[in-house]
């Protein structure tokens, strides 16, 4: 059993957010398609267990900002959150606080699907990665680690959405004694001319809700599209 303060110290870790998940005002104009997939990209208690609790989302988006790895993601939230019709869920947590467990989302409605599909490839290659595996040091700055944080792909994502890509970052909190590693995954998802945004937390081992909560938000969107 690890000890309180370990735990508590790994929940008090910022998720940083580097979906740049969106601020509840809107951007731009909204037809009634846009509204429709904005209502329907957007993660509800229906996705979560019963059990969960949850509360208004914080705009985190600032997560990358000063990070040089991450110019050309931080370029392509700017332009979008200028531009693009978008929303964010509230935040749900399981109500146990030592399993750290959270999911929050946000969504973005392009003109098309090619520009859709310009803003997802901000997260692809080797500046990604790179701005991933920075973030996972700003994660854990200053928090006593039993070693460096590990940045891998999520590579079970075939068949979501139209295109679909994610990161995981792994670190292991040490204190007291205690061991206890604290998983986040960022996830991201084409569904047409939407780009879904996911970000989850979960301690000791990947969140095992992630999948189904990011399949019922996909499927929704894309009857929305239709």
């Amino acid at each position: 059993m690890l000890p309180p303060r370990t735990r508590m110290l790994i929940f008090a870790v910022p998720v940083a957010a580097s979906l740049a998940l969106a601020a509840p005002a809107m951007a731009a104009a909204q037809s009634k398609s846009d509204k429709a997939i904005l209502k329907a990209g957007v993660i509800t208690k229906a996705d979560v267990p019963a059990e969960w609790t949850s509360k208004r989302g914080k705009s985190s988006g600032d997560a990358l900002k000063g990070l040089k790895e991450c110019k050309k993601i931080n370029a392509a939230v700017a332009a979008a959150k200028q531009d693009e019709p978008r929303a964010r869920s509230r935040e749900f947590s399981d109500p146990v606080p030592a399993n750290a467990t959270t999911a929050e989302n946000a969504v973005y409605v392009f003109a098309d699907k090619k520009s859709a599909g310009k803003f997802v490839s901000a997260y692809k290659g080797s500046a990604a990665t790179a701005c991933f595996n920075r973030l996972g040091t700003e994660v854990v700055r200053n928090r006593p680690v039993a070693a460096p944080p590990s940045v891998a792909p999520i590579t079970d994502l075939q068949g979501v959405g139209d295109e679909a890509l994610g990161y995981e970052i792994a670190t292991t909190f040490t204190q007291n004694g205690g061991n206890a590693t604290l998983y986040i995954d960022f996830i991201v998802v084409r569904v047409g001319r939407a780009a879904l945004g996911f970000a989850f937390t979960n301690v000791d081992a990947r969140i095992t809700q992630g999948p189904d909560i990011v399949n019922a938000v996909v499927q929704r969107v894309a009857a929305a599209e239709k």
